[in-house]
């Protein structure tokens, strides 16, 4: 009975490795998706801003307003670093430690609700612009202190410690939206299997428990 249930597990686990594959790929698209659409957001909201509170633009020298480009610049030379540090990490993605403690709709979108753990991993890479926008007199606040009148552009992870976030109304990428659709099927029929393969060996566990009562 034993060896019929590793059997079992064994083909259980074959079926799964290729969903783990996919998963992965599909992390792979949705990271670099995310770089082109970080670099291309940090430029965008920078004029926006710029534009937004006219008297601070107006109120910073040339120079100034120099440091502040070459700030926004180097945010996006740095984008796939910032990004990758934020994605590339277990307690985000399913694929790289299957478990059986998430919700089965953790990577569901509906209309323009993102999945909420891939949604602030994207909030925290852009939330860096925050940190220039702070350094150069806009009403922002990334470094956690909480004044009148200011933005509120970081979250608290800690007592005292706080990340840059990026708050307001946030819209991916169709590109982006596309990739965790495809994420988000292959997660569901993997942890259909992943459940099968845990039964298995927890009925396993129970016969070799009876088989060592009985031996005794």
């Amino acid at each position: 009975m034993s060896e019929e249930i590793d059997s079992l597990i064994e083909s259980k686990e074959a079926e799964l490795l290729p969903f783990i594959s996919r998963m992965e790929e599909l992390k792979v698209e949705f990271t670099k998706e995310t770089v082109t659409f970080a670099s291309e957001w940090y430029r965008k909201t920078a004029k926006d801003y710029i534009t937004k509170s006219p008297e601070v633009t107006l109120g910073l020298t040339e120079e100034r307003i120099a440091d502040m480009k070459a700030g926004v610049n180097e945010l996006v030379k740095n984008a796939a670093k910032t990004v990758h540090k934020e994605l590339d990490t277990s307690a985000i993605w399913w694929h790289m430690e299957p478990h059986l403690r998430e919700s089965i709709e953790r990577y569901r979108q509906v209309a323009d609700k993102f999945p909420e753990v891939l949604d602030r991993a994207v909030r925290r890479t852009l939330g860096h612009l925050g940190v220039v926008l702070e350094k150069f007199g806009f009403r922002v606040t990334a470094s956690g202190y909480s004044g009148t009148y200011c933005e509120f552009w970081f979250e608290r992870v800690g007592k005292l410690e706080t990340v840059p976030l990026y708050p307001h109304l946030l819209k991916w990428t169709d590109a982006m939206q596309d990739t965790i659709r495809q994420y988000d099927a292959q997660y569901v029929e993997a942890t259909a299997i992943y459940y099968e393969i845990q039964e298995l060996k927890s009925e396993k566990k129970k016969l070799e428990a009876l088989t060592r009562w009985d031996s005794i």
